[in-house]
């Protein structure tokens, strides 16, 4: 019931966040649902699904966007830049903000609060920076002329600093270095290179984007080498004080915010969905920005979905086609991560790329064997060969994932979300078959 909750929860943040401002339809649904779970979940559960409500009204009313004047008569804007700047289409800049003002045609000053995303045609803005950028918004969006930098906090320097030195060792390697900055960094330095756009047209581009699971990698190579040097305690010390800086020289990325969270809970003796719900909660507590975040919806909602799905389609899986544990894991992940997340890639992008649950998997591997490549090259300079091969595999990869078509409308991803239905079926009546047998078998009902 959990992993459903906060499933449901991340997408009425997105498609219908006015749901949280209307007391009227929260309060009789969260009554609802605490009455139906008293009976069969513990308390604690409970407990959690009404926070969950909480912090969805608390962050999504720090971030809806209210001005004190018509948004037309607004000439510019100032804030905290809660989303490092990105190179965009035709070499423009964006980067999102958290409101503290407006300025109107007269230069007036006017109350104003909401998470806000910033077209500009130049800009160099990292997470905590407060800036101004004149323009005028459309829509949502603000279309700036200029930005210009108020304050840099003084960890936000040093982060920079940390940043553009390790920049620096990779932009020597040309697009294989540009890869390796987008995955231990999480920014590039030229906006864009022939892997990314393949990516893209794969369907493949979140693989690409510094993730959770870039996190739970370093967590890997790093855990057992400083348990083994320095003990339990002070190992583990470690690994959570470098997972906090990798952390924090992305930016405080939401999917990296949520793996670290989720990552200290299950440590301490939590159970995944708790741990689910915990990271959850404690991340919209504490980057209340993230509910308007597209990368930590998908986030949630692909997670969710492989929670709550992909044990199931596995044994399903295994049970229609003799697949490896290994490879029928990979494939039921990617399956149910598409399940969940498709319906997000329809209203954001429009079509949406099916054959990445054939592909992912090969790429996902590839792609965590160059960012620990990556990571080594820091430590080992010669690493750098062995990036530049995986680079040219890694490219071919991308351009023959590239060539598989989109889909577009809800038919093929109805038709993937019956198939799923029906081979779990099967594998449930299979089972149901198998059961009884034997329960009748034991009896004496029926001769071996």
């Amino acid at each position: 019931m959990g992993y459903s909750i906060i499933i449901i929860s991340s997408y009425l943040m997105w498609f219908y966040p006015e749901f949280y401002s209307r007391p009227l339809l929260v309060l009789p649904l969260l009554a609802l649902l605490m009455y139906l779970l008293k009976a069969r979940e513990s308390g604690v559960i409970v407990l959690f699904i009404a926070v969950v409500f909480l912090s969805c009204i608390l962050s999504t009313a720090k971030t809806s966007l209210s001005v004190s004047i018509p948004s037309e008569s607004v000439t510019a804007i100032y804030g905290r830049v809660v989303q490092d700047s990105q190179i965009k289409a035709y070499r423009n800049c964006g980067y999102r903000i958290l409101l503290d003002g407006a300025v109107d045609d007269s230069g007036g000053l006017f109350s104003a609060s909401g998470s806000v995303y910033v077209l500009s045609s130049q800009c160099d803005f990292y997470y905590g920076d407060r800036v101004y950028a004149e323009g005028r918004f459309s829509g949502s969006v603000f279309y700036a002329q200029g930005s210009v930098l108020i304050e840099r906090p003084w960890l936000t320097l040093k982060r920079i600093q940390l940043v553009e030195k390790a920049k620096g060792e990779f932009r020597e390697l040309g697009d294989a270095g540009e890869l390796g900055s987008l995955l231990v960094l999480g920014t590039g330095s030229n906006g864009s290179f022939a892997l990314s756009d393949d990516a893209k047209s794969s369907g493949l581009s979140h693989i690409l984007a510094l993730s959770g699971m870039h996190l739970t990698i370093i967590a890997f190579l790093i855990t057992k080498p400083l348990l083994f040097l320095l003990g339990a305690r002070k190992g583990y010390l470690t690994v959570d004080i470098i997972l906090l800086l990798f952390s924090f020289l992305s930016g405080w990325r939401p999917s990296l915010v949520r793996a670290l969270i989720f990552r200290f809970a299950i440590r301490r003796g939590v159970d995944t969905e708790s741990s689910f719900i915990i990271s959850f909660v404690l991340l919209l507590f504490l980057f209340p920005e993230s509910s308007s975040d597209l990368g930590a919806l998908y986030s949630f909602v692909s997670l969710g979905g492989i929670f709550l799905l992909s044990p199931r389609l596995m044994m399903a899986i295994r049970f229609i086609l003799p697949l490896p544990k290994s490879v029928a894991e990979s494939f039921a992940s990617s399956w149910a991560a598409l399940i969940l997340s498709i319906p997000v890639t329809m209203n954001v992008f429009g079509p949406y790329q099916l054959g990445a649950l054939v592909t992912s998997y090969l790429l996902n591997f590839l792609m965590s064997v160059y960012m620990v490549a990556a990571l080594l090259f820091f430590i080992f300079p010669f690493f750098s060969i062995i990036l530049s091969i995986l680079y040219a595999v890694l490219e071919k990869g991308f351009e023959l994932a590239a060539a598989i078509p989109f889909s577009s409308g809800p038919v093929p991803y109805l038709i993937l979300v019956i198939l799923a239905i029906i081979i779990m079926a099967l594998h449930g009546f299979a089972l149901h078959v198998v059961k009884e047998r034997s329960h009748l078998l034991s009896s004496g009902y029926v001769e071996s």
